[in-house]
């Protein structure tokens, strides 16, 4: 009987929480060229999205100096819309949504995922130039070093948001040109 009462009031809790999201999905755009820029140390990019100004930041994972070789990327939110704190990505977020799945697929290079958008591989590398890792992905015929994507989200709900477009911004790695691309998933 408590298992049956805790498992109800986990379930309506849960609603509560996915449904005052909705709204909150539905209700609003945000105007990306007033967004924020993150700039955090160790990041490699960001992410925003609708509803609100609140985004997450992905960073190399380094301790002791060294990139950790068994969780390359660590990724959180800052809640701008808040009081601008870092706070942690919730179980849901990071498993179905923002979070990161790696593959090490060479010494010190690694494939990276996004949850929410598997077909988006990205390239975690050290830089011939520089030495130092950035995250990269192939839009069209260009290697693109990542800063940015941003996803405009026009109501769903929580669990299936309708994705109106991802914007990918970064430069070509080749030539340096400033790049924004879009696509619908």
């Amino acid at each position: 009987m408590v298992i049956k009462l805790f498992a109800l009031f986990s379930l309506l809790t849960m609603s509560t929480v996915l449904f005052s999201q909705d709204k909150e999905i539905l209700s609003s755009h945000v105007d990306k060229q007033k967004l924020p820029v993150p700039k955090e140390k160790d990041q490699l990019f960001y992410l925003q999205r609708d509803p609100d100004i609140n985004t997450i930041v992905y960073t190399l994972n380094i301790q002791d100096g060294k990139l950790n070789t068994s969780n390359p990327v660590l990724f959180y939110w800052i809640r701008y819309a808040e009081k601008g704190q870092i706070e942690k990505l919730s179980f849901i977020q990071r498993r179905m949504a923002y979070g990161v799945s790696h593959k090490e697929i060479e010494p010190g290079i690694y494939e990276l995922h996004l949850q929410a958008y598997k077909p988006l591989k990205i390239i975690l590398s050290k830089s011939k130039n520089t030495g130092k890792y950035q995250a990269v992905v192939k839009i069209e015929d260009d290697e693109v070093v990542l800063n940015s994507i941003f996803v405009r989200i026009t109501g769903g709900s929580f669990f299936k948001p309708n994705v109106e477009y991802v914007e990918i911004v970064g430069h070509v790695l080749k030539n340096g040109r400033r790049i924004e691309h879009r696509f619908k998933v």
